[in-house]
């Protein structure tokens, strides 16, 4: 028997918990970093590279992921 919509299954396996949690998570880390970096250039404060931006989140979603894996692989069964 063939799925009758393949998104709709797709999207209700990503949209658990645990994702909300991490995707909230990294947009409040992307949004954190950009509005710092938007008012340090505006102040003059900081010269920020706006090439660089992203790095926060990503290593927010490193620590996420390695902890995540962390738990899993010491938890008892």
């Amino acid at each position: 028997m063939r799925p009758k919509n393949r998104v709709a299954i797709l999207l209700s396996k990503i949209n658990t918990t645990q994702n909300k949690i991490v995707m909230k998570t990294m947009l409040l880390c992307l949004f954190l970093s950009i509005s710092f970096a938007f008012v340090s250039e505006k102040t003059g404060w900081l010269e920020i590279d706006w090439k660089i931006i992203f790095i926060p989140a990503l290593l927010v979603l490193q620590i996420i992921i390695i902890g995540t894996a962390l738990k899993n692989r010491y938890k008892k069964h």
